[in-house]
């Protein structure tokens, strides 16, 4: 398989992690490793976009 077609497949799984996250925000507000998990989420989506050409 490509690698740019898997970083391109690991930034939309990110992408589908951190909106499940947003949507679901409320049943984690107890968890103290929330924000970091979805703030790190988000990190690691940016960064496998900079490896990506634009289209």
């Amino acid at each position: 398989m490509d690698i740019l077609k898997q970083v391109s497949e690991l930034k939309d799984f990110l992408g589908d992690i951190y909106s499940f996250l947003e949507e679901h925000e409320d049943k984690f507000e107890d968890s103290d490793e929330f924000e970091e998990i979805k703030t790190k989420t988000w990190d690691w989506q940016q960064e496998l976009a900079k490896f990506l050409p634009d289209l």
